[in-house]
Parts: C-alpha cells; sequence; structure tokens
C-alpha cells in the first residue's frame, strides 16, 4: 500500500512540475511579446500612425502625410538635379496647392478628353532632368543609360515605381490642361505700353509738375527716370513694356478698364496707389497704345497661367477638398523634409525620416 502511495505522489510530482514549467514558458511567452511588442508599438505610435494621417482630401483621394513628405522629396530632388534652390520653408504649401490642383486636372481630364501614356511619363522625367540634351532613346545603349539614371534617383528618394508614375502623370495632367485652357487665348490682342513712377511726394503741386512733363515729352521714359524715387526705375523695372491684358490683374481695370470703359487715357497720370510693402505711392502712365499686337511667349505663358490659375480657384469651390494642416502636422512635415536634404547619404536620410 505505501509503495503504492508512493508511486502516485511521484506521478503527482511529476505532473506538477510539467504543470510549473509550463505556467514558466507561458509567462516567458508572454515577456518575450511584451519586449518584442515594445518598439513594434513604438514604431507604430511614432512613425507609421504620424505618417498616415491625412494632409489632404480631394473628393474620395486622400494625400497622407506620407505622400507630402515623398512628392516634397520628389521635387526637392528634382531641383537640386537642375541645379536650382528649394526653398524649404515655403514648399509645404506649395506642394499641397500642386498636390490639390493636379488631382483636380486629374478629376477633370474626361470632361477635357485628357490622357497620359506610359511614355509620357519617363520622357516628362527625363525632359525636366535636361537628359535628353545628351541622351536619346535611339539606340538600346541610351535607353539603358536613363533608365539606370530614373532608379538612380528614385533609390536616392526611396521611392517606388508607382509612386514615381503617380506623381508625374498627374503633373503631366495639369500641364495638358493648361495647353487646352489655352487654346481660348488670342494671339492677337490690345497692348498698352505702360510705366510705373515711384514718389513720396504726392501735393497736387508736385502731381500736376510730372504731368506737365509728361503731357509735352516725347520721351516719357526720361521723365519717368527723373521723378522716380524708386532706384531701379533707373534701370528700367519702372518701364513695363507692351502689355496686354491679364499680365498684371490687379491692375487692370486701371490699364484696361471694365467691358472697354473707363480706363486710363494715355499720358494721363493715375491716381496715386500706396505700396505698404514700400511705403511709396505708385502712378502709373500710359505712353501708347496698339489695338492688335501679337502676344509674345513670355506674355502668353503668363496669361496662361493665370488661366489655369483661375480654372483651379473655381473648381476648388465646386469639389470637397479638405486640408488637414495644423501647427503640428507642418512642424512635422517639415522637420522631416529639412532633416533628410541635410544628409548625403541616402540610407541615413531614410533612417531619418522614419524616425
Amino acid at each position: 500500500m505505501n509503495e503504492s502511495l508512493s508511486r502516485k505522489e511521484i506521478l503527482k510530482s511529476i505532473k506538477d512540475k510539467k504543470k510549473l514549467k509550463s505556467k514558466l514558458f507561458v509567462i516567458l511567452l508572454v515577456i518575450l511579446v511584451i519586449i518584442i511588442s515594445i518598439p513594434t508599438t513604438s514604431y507604430a505610435i511614432n512613425v507609421w500612425i504620424p505618417y498616415q494621417k491625412t494632409a489632404l482630401k480631394v473628393e474620395e483621394k486622400e494625400f497622407s502625410r506620407k505622400d507630402l513628405v515623398d512628392f516634397i522629396r520628389f521635387n526637392q530632388r528634382l531641383s537640386e538635379e537642375q541645379g536650382d534652390q528649394f526653398d524649404l520653408g515655403s514648399s509645404l504649401f506649395q506642394s499641397l496647392q500642386l498636390l490639390a490642383e493636379n488631382e483636380i486636372a486629374y478629376l477633370s481630364a474626361n470632361e477635357y478628353k485628357l490622357s497620359v501614356d506610359d511614355w509620357e511619363i519617363d520622357e516628362a522625367f527625363f525632359l525636366k532632368l535636361g537628359l535628353y540634351n545628351n541622351f536619346s532613346l535611339e539606340t538600346l545603349e541610351d535607353e539603358k543609360v536613363l533608365k539606370e539614371k530614373k532608379i538612380q534617383f528614385l533609390n536616392q528618394i526611396q521611392m517606388k515605381e508607382d509612386k514615381y508614375k503617380e506623381i508625374v502623370r498627374k503633373g503631366l495632367f495639369r500641364e495638358k490642361l493648361r495647353r487646352e485652357l489655352s487654346r481660348e487665348i488670342p494671339s492677337l490682342q490690345e497692348h498698352k505700353y505702360v510705366y510705373e513712377i515711384a514718389l513720396e511726394d504726392i501735393s497736387q503741386s508736385n502731381i500736376n509738375k510730372i504731368q506737365k512733363e509728361i503731357s509735352s515729352s516725347v520721351d516719357i521714359d526720361e521723365v519717368v527716370k527723373k521723378y522716380s524715387i524708386d532706384p531701379d526705375s533707373k534701370r528700367g523695372s519702372g518701364d513695363f513694356g507692351w502689355m496686354p491684358k491679364g499680365i498684371k490683374p490687379e491692375l487692370d481695370s486701371l490699364i484696361f478698364g471694365n467691358d472697354g470703359n473707363n480706363f486710363l487715357k494715355p499720358k494721363e497720370l493715375s491716381e496715386p496707389f500706396i505700396d505698404q510693402e514700400n511705403s511709396v505711392f505708385k502712378v502709373y502712365v500710359i505712353s501708347d497704345v496698339k489695338k492688335s499686337y501679337e502676344l509674345s511667349e513670355e506674355n502668353f505663358e503668363q496669361i496662361s497661367n493665370n488661366v489655369l490659375k483661375n480654372f483651379f480657384n473655381d473648381r476648388s469651390r465646386l469639389v470637397d477638398m479638405q486640408y488637414g494642416l495644423d501647427n503640428e502636422t507642418f512642424n512635422w512635415i517639415n522637420g522631416k523634409v529639412q532633416a533628410a536634404s541635410l544628409f548625403n547619404d541616402n540610407n541615413l536620410a531614410n533612417d531619418i525620416i522614419n524616425e
């Protein structure tokens, strides 16, 4: 009987030890899970969740903070490749606006029958880099070099091919929309030769004196240089040249009137306008008028950009557009972009971005 009990006790002891080992294993497993989850949770809280917060929403399309950082880094690197300065201070607001405009252009594609082929994406990218000046796609060797350049560029900013294609494609929709809207711009338009005079003294006697000289002068340019206190006017900055409507929208009503009425007459000084930024008064005078004059390429481009800007202003009131930009978001995104821009080592820059 004692032997039988002893055997039971031994079996019970073995069973208890197994239970204890099982409990210890579970405890160790829980501790291990907690240890592993700490960096994972930290990554989710500090990186993944902040990156996924919405920075912009246009209709159904949402752009996260990561999308905005990618967009800024892409354009920043593109500017550097072109040898241009990239202003990080204003890049966030400009990039948000450009993202919104590109999306509106994309949404307007069907209305204006716009499309973008895959080959156009790489072509536009290489043109921006100026690579077509040295290479072409006429040989397989040149095509290989261009593709390697693109891969190198994308690796430098840690961007995937599909993200690159989306950015460039929607930028192309924007440019094609601009061209389509520009078809309505007449090549021949009324032009007026305009001068600007900066003054401190706008007393009636001084205005009358300037007006008298302008009325009797055959060379208004000399009168402008004589009386304008803006030192740049001596170098011709007060000479706006032949100007069509739309080049300086803020002066359109003065120079061209409303519906062709109430406009400034040639050789007649305008009323003074205060320039608060420079603490001076400015008056304007027209020296000559041409009813039909061909738009210069520069003026055409500027009017075209203004037409596109007006289009986006009108459409932005019609689409559901929301900005998720507060001080915390602004500082977070700017910090990521600025930190990455300080380092040439791509892996180090990417580590900083993902901190």
